[in-house]
């Protein structure tokens, strides 16, 4: 009964645990063809740096017979990783191989028998080296992405010596008894080398953003929310992708949807954007107060013939020339709740909610409540990517709306639908595209960006499918 009962909290708690993300990331093999690449260049450059302790020590030539010997300043000159591969490695990370890796390497050589000294150089190459290592991929307590060397084998093939100088003929007839220490002073070295190569890497990932500040109003969080998802042909990252008030970190009464990714591999990353990221975005602005706007006459092109005085709209409410005659009107337009975006197949549309409080300026700036109109939009959205943040415009579809409170009598609403249209258009989005385009920033390391990515509208999210390059 006790593992029964145990069994079924596990399972449980492993589907409690899982948090649908607002962002989803899924790198392909291609990613990791291209990393490799630069991985790889890196890692020559580490193992570049490998240190040959000196090698003394004693040994008997036929004929000669005792031989002291010491092999001191040896430095490689040439490290090459002809053949390498890297894949998935399911459950644990990544795994590269290297074969028929080549070293070269320069020294000098001391010997002395009997009451004879000698010296020269020698050159020393390594072929047939291979390396096998295996890169655990995790998440960190702070929610970023970590890596780390889960194992290595390394495994130094032909070893050759060939000495100059003095009478190095003769000293080439026992270089075999040389090569066994320089064989295990490279094999206890490479991996370390290689090891060290990882932690450069995971010190990138260090830099990664997991909040990133928006505006005055918002910032995002990033941390990774699930462990890290690792088959044998991509890997999957989790990221949380919420907008939160600066003020106040306020979760919003709703939850991501599950985000789920063709098996596609042409491109290096998957980037699945949820709408809820978007209408995080939307409670977050809302709480914070940012969603609204006054609207003035002067904002007005002066060639409309409607102006944003009384005069003007007594067509609508006769009574409010009569009550403030000839007098300049403030429109205060105001969310009345969160604006909701939802992603279908092709399209990106947000309703809008919100009031609009009209008012006379009095003679002394004081503010006349005029009426309050009730209002919903239905907006398409346009997102773009430029320089590693989420772009994007609006275009208003539709507009109702409805009186929710006169102080001037009678108002005729479905009059007033198409000025309040034009206002919209030329003041209220203008405003809201102008921070539209300075974008949101996207979850990136540093030095990587995207290349030629494309955008696809999917039910619940928006795919961004791209290929990466890595710079200075």
């Amino acid at each position: 009964m006790f593992w029964i009962v145990t069994a079924t909290l596990l399972l449980f708690s492993s589907y409690t645990l899982c948090t649908n993300p607002g962002l989803k990331a899924r790198v392909t093999q291609k990613a990791l063809d291209y990393g490799r690449q630069v991985g790889v260049q890196i890692l020559q450059q580490k193992l570049r740096e490998i240190q040959i302790p000196d090698v003394s020590g004693k040994t008997r030539v036929p004929v000669i017979g005792s031989v002291r010997y010491k092999i001191t300043e040896m430095r490689i000159g040439d490290f090459r990783l002809p053949q390498s591969a890297i894949g998935f490695y399911a459950g644990t990370g990544m795994k590269l191989s290297i074969d028929n890796a080549y070293i070269r390497m320069r020294g000098r050589w001391r010997v002395k028998y009997l009451f004879i000294s000698d010296s020269g150089s020698f050159d020393l190459t390594v072929s047939r080296l291979s390396i096998s290592e295996a890169i655990g991929m995790t998440r960190d307590n702070t929610g970023r992405p970590a890596v780390h060397s889960a194992s290595c084998t390394a495994n130094v093939g032909n070893l050759n010596i060939r000495f100059h100088g003095g009478a190095s003929w003769l000293y080439n007839l026992f270089s075999s008894s040389l090569e066994k220490p320089i064989h295990s002073s490279l094999n206890q070295q490479i991996c370390p080398k290689v090891s060290g190569a990882i932690n450069g890497l995971e010190q990138s990932l260090k830099t990664m953003k997991i909040s990133s500040r928006v505006d005055k109003y918002a910032e995002i969080e990033y941390s990774l929310v699930n462990p890290i998802a690792i088959t044998n042909t991509f890997m999957d990252l989790d990221f949380k992708g919420e907008f939160y008030s600066v003020a106040q970190h306020k979760e919003p009464p709703f939850k991501p949807l599950p985000i789920s990714l063709s098996k596609q591999a042409d491109r290096m990353m998957y980037l699945g954007i949820s709408d809820f990221f978007a209408n995080s975005a939307g409670f977050a602005y809302y709480g914070a107060g940012a969603l609204q706007v006054n609207i003035t006459d002067d904002m007005i092109p002066p060639k409309y013939p409607i102006r944003l005085n009384t005069s003007s709209f007594s067509g609508f409410a006769p009574r409010i020339a009569k009550l403030y005659p000839n007098m300049l009107m403030l429109m205060h337009l105001h969310a009345s709740r969160e604006p909701v975006l939802k992603a279908t197949p092709g399209n990106l549309t947000i309703q809008a909610f919100g009031a609009l409080d009209t008012f006379a300026i009095l003679p002394n700036s004081s503010l006349a409540p005029l009426f309050v109109l009730d209002i919903s939009a239905s907006v398409s959205a346009e997102v773009a990517i430029a320089q590693m943040k989420l772009t994007g415009s609006l275009n208003l579809n539709s507009l109702r709306l409805s009186l929710a409170h006169s102080d001037v009598g009678p108002f005729k609403v479905a009059s007033l639908q198409g000025l309040l249209n034009f206002v919209l258009k030329l003041v209220v989005l203008p405003k809201v595209n102008e921070r539209l385009a300075q974008g949101f920033p996207l979850p990136s390391v540093d030095h990587l960006i995207f290349i030629n990515p494309l955008l696809k509208v999917d039910q619940d999210f928006l795919v961004i499918a791209t290929d990466l390059h890595y710079g200075s």
